[in-house]
C-alpha cells in the first residue's frame, strides 16, 4: 500500500482511515498465510537426498544413527514412497523398541519430520 498512515489520518477522517489501515492489515494477514501454507505444503526434499538422523541416549546411553537415501524413477503418484514415508516408518519401529523418535535432516536447513 503506497499511502501512509500519518496521511491518512491527517488527509481523512479517522474512522475512513481506521477501515482503510484495517482492510490493509487483513490483507497483509492473508498474504502471510497464504505464503506460509504454501511453503509448508510445497515438498522441499526431492529424490537422491541423503538423510540421517541420531536417537536420543536411551536406557543404557546407547543410540542409533540412521542414514538413508531414497532415489526413484517417476511412476504413477499412489506408487511414490517419499523420505518422511521413510522417516515415519523408521521411527514407527524404533518406539516400538523403546527408542526415541528421530529427527531426520537433509540437504535443507529444516527437518523432514
Amino acid at each position: 500500500m503506497g499511502v501512509s498512515r500519518r496521511a491518512l489520518l491527517v488527509s481523512s477522517g479517522s474512522a475512513a482511515a481506521g477501515a482503510v489501515l484495517a482492510s490493509a492489515g487483513a490483507a497483509q494477514a492473508e498474504e502471510a498465510a497464504v505464503a506460509e501454507q504454501t511453503d509448508e505444503s510445497t515438498p522441499a526434499w526431492g529424490y537422491n537426498v541423503p538423510f540421517h538422523g541420531v536417537t536420543q541416549p536411551g536406557p543404557e546411553d546407547g543410540y542409533i544413527s540412521v542414514n538413508f537415501t531414497i532415489d526413484m524413477m517417476p511412476g504413477p503418484p499412489e506408487k511414490d514412497v517419499t523420505a518422511l514415508d521413510v522417516a515415519n516408518a523408521i521411527n514407527e519401529l524404533l518406539t516400538s523398541r523403546g527408542w526415541s523418535a528421530i529427527q531426520f535432516y537433509g540437504n535443507v536447513p529444516k527437518a523432514l519430520n
